[in-house]
């Protein structure tokens, strides 16, 4: 993308927003383009009609996994609100486990699905954490809507994230009651025997964002707008958002384990010992010498930010 963005430089009013990837994994930047270009544009459906071969980032299963909720959501007749058709944005994003994301075309209202193994008994996993991954997760999506609304005048002021999970017991399909009851008030619902059900919203729920998060946030807004700009009359939204290392849940170790990066240079796909670029932190590299292999394309983004 930076070498696309390098290219088109020269025109006027470009900006490297403009270079959708529907592999993206940044919410931020994955949001930005939703209100510039249309949630139809961002729509990953067609990633997962064309086989797991075609999805290198994801494995097997998780590829599998996401397809059966894409096609059940797409199917349903009614998870549908204000007649408008609910759209995937994100199939994976962030670093820190999130999953699949589905928006309306108000890009106010937003159902996130988080897609596990079956549990065991060895002690690794349990449903506490599943649990506490789900609504941190719904929390987390929630924070950065409202930074991204308040702080940077984005979109339309976020109304609700209804966040579950699926896993191979549940045939990897949500239940009925995530898709109908859209309104629900804020809160955890639940029923014996299914997985749980989070409602939050602009006015109750966990901030989870870190300072450096927000910096990152604040890089890829700059870098990719043209029209964004915050207003110095307006007060800040940082402290409603921020939270702590504390806050995020206490899970085994098996599900610390982050999405795996690109080297944004020779694009090998690692779990650690990527170093992101100290200018602008949006880009992370094996080391320096793809770095500078990268920094002719990349220049124009970074020093947009």
């Amino acid at each position: 993308m930076d070498e696309l963005a390098s290219a088109f430089s020269g025109l006027p009013y470009f900006s490297p927003n403009m270079m959708i990837n529907r592999s993206e994994t940044c919410a931020t930047r994955k949001l930005t383009q939703c209100t510039d270009f249309g949630v139809s544009m961002n729509d990953i459906s067609s990633k997962f009609q064309r086989g797991p071969e075609n999805a290198p980032d994801l494995t097997r299963q998780e590829y599998f996994a996401r397809k059966t909720v894409v096609e059940q959501v797409a199917n349903c007749k009614t998870a549908k609100i204000y007649n408008n058709e609910w759209a995937p944005i994100l199939y994976k994003y962030e670093r820190d486990w999130g999953h699949l994301v589905f928006t309306d075309m108000t890009i106010s209202r937003f159902l996130l699905v988080m897609t596990f193994p079956d549990t065991c008994n060895c002690g690794n996993l349990s449903h506490h954490d599943y649990d506490a991954l789900t609504k941190y997760q719904a929390d987390r999506f929630m924070s950065l809507l409202v930074y991204l609304n308040g702080e940077w005048d984005w979109g339309n002021k976020p109304a609700w994230v209804r966040a579950t999970y699926v896993t191979p017991s549940t045939g990897f399909k949500v239940t009925s009651d995530f898709l109908e009851n859209l309104d629900a008030h804020a809160g955890d619902h639940r029923k014996p025997g299914q997985p749980p059900i989070f409602q939050v919203t602009k006015d109750k729920f966990t901030p989870t964002l870190l300072p450096g998060e927000l910096e990152k946030i604040d890089n890829t807004v700059a870098r990719g707008s043209t029209s964004k700009r915050r207003d110095p009359t307006k007060p800040s939204v940082r402290e409603q958002v921020l939270g702590t290392k504390e806050d995020r849940p206490e899970v085994s170790k098996a599900w610390k384990q982050a999405n795996a990066r690109q080297c944004a240079y020779c694009e090998v796909p690692k779990e650690a010992d990527l170093h992101d670029y100290g200018r602008c932190k949006l880009v992370y590299y094996c080391g320096q010498q793809c770095q500078r292999m990268a920094w002719p394309s990349h220049k124009v983004s970074c020093r947009k930010a």
